[in-house]
């Protein structure tokens, strides 16, 4: 166990950080700075970048993040990677609360092999993204003994997760035929169309359709339907008052029970349990 000294502060006048914000409190632990920060309406950080990796919680509001050949939304409720040096912008659309994590370099190292696949920013996404955020905040927040180790082990969660994600978006490379497919199905997991439906959209044989698509998303055409209905199930269980059953049926489960099975083998929680560590913070 890592006997290092932990500090945690809360500001009263809120101070400015190297990256942009006002200070609400920090934590310091080995490896890992937590800064919950809090941005103005219309402010804008001009093109920029840390010598650090950083990931991102947003806690509340809405900014847009831009690159030098792209840009995104970061929206409430979200996490997202940000590798070191990376240049960016940022234009806060809304007053924006989050909770930034400032890691050393060390750290990424431990993820071994896994580590140069978080060498570009993006969405950390995936059904265990949404409550390991929440848990790493509230451990952020809590003021027992436990808490830097706790915190320690959720970001470590985290950035497994993180790679995971990545390394699932890596079929950018896939032929244009096979990214058609792969849209369409984002749009239409909900009704399961056949493997011959899909395999007309690409223009291709189903059998080399299925090969094809394992080839570059490490995964199988169910396999993707599957969690895609898992990952919506996670939405509507930490923002609406749905019942399971409710949940089951609009995510394209045939009942409760199956979706409950099902939910729980993909992310290690009952659905009862996600909401309930998933809540809004």
């Amino acid at each position: 166990m890592n006997t290092a000294s932990v500090v945690f502060e809360r500001f009263p006048v809120c101070p400015i950080t190297d990256t942009g914000g006002n200070v609400v409190r920090r934590r310091d632990i080995p490896g890992f700075t937590l800064t919950e920060s809090v941005y103005p309406k219309g402010l804008l950080l001009s093109m920029h970048c840390h010598s650090n990796a950083y990931l991102s919680f947003i806690l509340s509001g809405t900014y847009t993040e831009k690159y030098l050949d792209q840009e995104c939304v970061c929206s409430e409720g979200s996490l997202r990677f940000l590798p070191a040096n990376q240049h960016h912008e940022n234009e806060f659309t809304t007053a924006v609360r989050c909770l930034l994590v400032k890691m050393e370099p060390l750290v990424l190292d431990r993820l071994g092999d896994h580590a140069p696949v978080l060498s570009n920013p993006g969405e950390v996404q995936g059904p265990a993204s949404t409550w390991l955020a929440n848990r790493m905040y509230r451990e952020f927040i809590a003021e027992d003994d436990i808490a830097p180790l706790a915190v320690e082990g959720v970001l470590l969660e985290i950035l497994a997760q993180s790679a995971r994600s990545f390394s699932a978006a890596q079929g950018m490379h896939a032929p244009i035929w096979l990214r058609r497919v792969r849209e369409a199905l984002e749009d239409s997991y909900l009704l399961a169309p056949s493997l011959a439906e899909l395999a007309a959209i690409g223009g291709v044989h189903p059998v080399h359709l299925s090969r094809e698509f394992r080839k570059h998303y490490h995964m199988t055409i169910g396999e993707l339907i599957r969690k895609r209905r898992i990952d919506r199930a996670c939405e509507l269980l930490s923002k609406s008052a749905m019942s399971l059953s409710e949940v089951a049926l609009t995510c394209g489960f045939s009942d409760q029970s199956h979706f409950c099975a099902m939910f729980k083998s993909h992310t290690g929680l009952t659905p009862a349990k996600f909401r309930d560590v998933s809540g809004q913070v």
